[in-house]
């Protein structure tokens, strides 16, 4: 099969789980082109893991679930092509046909389309209702329904309805609202921290819902879905280094794996890392006093920092798609990766010094349980609230969200809430939060392009100076003028003087957005003129919110801190008693 650059649809493919070999390809058409003698029906090398992908951890926990995932394109292993799968369950006295390696009670199989764009949500109906007319067989060697939707994708996207594949094809059908309902103040968090390329997991089940989520997260950023995720598996090559220098690496993996590794181990790299050390600091020296001469001769504006010197970026990949703001931004290149969905097989390929950063999606649970490969955990609790578990403290303060960032959630969540789902309105719907994003991202590169301190404060200081250093800020602020950023008006677009509210905010948002501080917010913003009418009423909700919160924490911490010997009698205690 020859891939041209146009095709669209490549593959419809039916993984099986196979009671001794676990999950396998049964079934790809068009033949898959690798070996056709591998026992994996011609499955290639690069796509090892695509069966454990399109049928993931815990699918037999469901009857039916969608996921979606990347893979390296046979092309060029730098370039990503896209999978959606959906996969269901069957009893199987149900089968009219069945071969003998069926032994379970239950057949789970998934069908799965991969394209070389990302197609996630316009997909995903078809998607579903073919997998279900496949299972309504009851035989799965009737495979000419798969075929046919192969031929009906090939003349939908690669024929007259080629121009269905831009725009809006891979978030159709995600809801922006369900994420920001479930994330709600920390939706600009995550945000925020998809602009800094550090290593994030997503762990939520059911896996559609980890799908929809991270793929309504980054359809937040203009054209990053569509355009931007073509480099998203491509890890840095050897020798190259962009985010710092090698020394600055080698502390930074010393410091992660102190916990992991004997004081031998230790002791023996500090010794090697001396050496080296001693071997670089007279070539390092001369370089040092020739970056010094030059700091001091660039001129600090407003307080803004100098940016240090740093290793030369290569031709950024996404250069020729970029549009006069310089979207999509360049957040998944060199090295770092995103993908909707990883088995635990894919860990050892996280940990590799190749990879520099990634946003991605699990659903197994001993993902948790190694902590010390990431940066950022997100969860749901019990009642499907998102968790944000920022595993650093230097990066929990960077991250953490201003006055400003916490108006411009409450904005959001405001318009969410007084709008029904999937309404007719366009304010509080999906298009009109992207659009609110964009207008927030176009801020923070105006603001940040000015230099001046004033207006990009109210993103926050360390975490525009942390933001200044990774790839994608670089290449926005240092590479292109782009001509439509120049003339949008630096400042934060929530930007304004401190008040009340703003504590109300940060309360709830620090607490985590609990319904008692959501209803002494509501108290508050009814106030209207004066803070007088409602002043009694917000200070008892204050009150007994606290207390609730507080009250036995307070006690156990007494009962715990106070010596028995320290307490001081009742009135009705006797010496003797006491």
């Amino acid at each position: 099969l020859q891939y041209a650059e146009m095709t669209q649809i490549l593959h419809v493919v039916v993984v099986g789980f196979h009671h001794k070999k676990g999950c396998q390809v049964e079934y790809a058409f068009p033949p898959l082109p690798g070996p056709a003698d591998n026992g994996d029906h011609g499955l290639p090398t690069e796509w090892k893991s695509l069966p454990s992908l399109a049928l993931p951890d815990g699918a037999h926990n469901v009857e039916q679930d969608t996921t979606y995932f990347l893979l390296p394109s046979l092309d060029d292993p730098d370039r990503a092509i896209f999978g959606i799968s959906c996969f269901r369950q069957i009893a199987t006295e149900s089968l009219v046909s069945k071969s003998s390696d069926v032994t379970r009670s239950t057949v789970q199989k998934s069908v799965c389309v991969l394209t070389r764009s990302p197609l996630f949500g316009v997909l995903k109906a078809k998607l579903q209702l073919i997998t279900q007319a496949y299972f309504n067989e009851k035989d799965f060697s009737k495979v000419s329904v798969l075929s046919q939707m192969h031929s009906n994708l090939v003349e939908m996207f690669d024929g007259e309805g080629a121009d269905l594949v831009g725009g809006q094809a891979a978030s159709m059908d995600i809801s922006i609202r369900a994420l920001v309902k479930t994330f709600r103040h920390r939706v600009v968090l995550l945000f925020k921290l998809i602009l800094l390329e550090k290593k994030v997991i997503f762990h939520m089940f059911p896996v559609a819902l980890l799908g929809d989520s991270l793929v309504g997260l980054l359809s937040l950023f203009p054209g990053l879905l569509e355009e931007g995720l073509e480099y998203a598996t491509s890890t840095v090559k050897e020798g190259e280094e962009f985010r710092g220098s090698s020394t600055m690496k080698k502390e930074e993996e010393g410091e992660k794996g102190k916990g992991r590794k004997g004081s031998k181990e230790l002791k023996l790299e500090k010794a090697e890392e001396a050496v080296e050390e001693k071997e670089e600091k007279g070539e390092e020296k001369e370089e040092e006093m020739k970056e010094e001469g030059e700091a001091e001769e660039i001129e600090v504006r407003d307080g803004v920092p100098p940016l240090p010197t740093r290793p030369d970026l290569p031709e950024d990949p996404l250069g020729r798609k970029k549009d006069s703001y310089g979207f999509p931004l360049s957040i998944f290149t060199l090295g770092n990766i995103f993908n909707s969905y990883v088995g635990l097989a894919n860990l050892e390929h996280l940990t590799s010094k190749r990879v520099c950063g990634f946003v991605v999606g699990a659903t197994n649970a001993l993902f948790l349980q190694r902590k010390e490969f990431f940066d950022v955990v997100v969860t749901l609790d019990d009642e499907g609230a998102g968790i944000v578990d920022v595993l650093s403290v230097d990066l929990r303060r960077i991250l953490s969200l201003t006055a400003a960032d916490l108006r411009f959630a409450d904005h959001l969540i405001k318009n969410v809430e007084a709008t029904e789902d999937d309404g007719p309105a366009f304010e509080g719907g999906n298009d009109w939060l992207r659009e609110q994003f964009r207008v927030y991202l176009l801020a923070l590169g105006a603001s940040v392009r000015s230099e001046l301190a004033t207006a990009y404060s109210d993103f926050g200081t360390s975490f525009v100076s942390a933001w200044r250093e990774t790839v994608n800020g670089r290449r926005w602020m240092e590479e292109g003028r782009y001509e439509d950023l120049v003339g949008v008006q630096p400042g934060h677009p929530f930007a304004g003087n401190l008040g009340v509210y703003d504590m109300m905010l940060r309360v709830e948002h620090s607490v985590g957005g609990s319904e008692q501080a959501r209803k002494a917010l509501s108290a508050l913003s009814s106030t209207g003129k004066s803070l007088s009418a409602s002043g009694g009423k917000m200070k008892n909700n204050l009150t007994s919110w606290f207390r609730g919160v507080t009250g036995q924490a307070s006690a156990a911490l007494s009962a715990v801190t106070t010596p028995p010997e320290t307490k001081q009698p009742t009135p009705t205690e006797t010496p003797e008693e006491k």
